[in-house]
């Protein structure tokens, strides 16, 4: 088993069943978080989207943007 960016690596064997006869089949297995997936491997994981928390998040720039149109700053009110 190898490690790159923390990603387990191996190979597992599964087995088919054809005309009543277990066949064997051997598959390569990728473990890991998405996102480490990708940076390791951009070219093979090209076909996912992934969002993070972190993309989602609006930035800060917009919040200060809202802010100064509108003359005041957005506060939440506590009820």
């Amino acid at each position: 088993m190898t490690k790159v960016y923390g990603l387990k690596i191996y190979t597992r064997t599964t087995h088919g069943r054809n005309n009543g006869v277990y066949i064997p089949k051997v598959l390569g297995v990728i473990e890991g978080p998405v996102v480490k997936m990708i940076k390791a491997y951009p070219k093979e994981f090209s076909f996912m989207r992934h969002e993070t928390t972190r993309s989602i998040r609006p930035s800060k720039g917009k919040k200060k943007e809202r802010e100064n149109i509108n003359g005041e700053k957005e506060t939440k009110i506590k009820r």
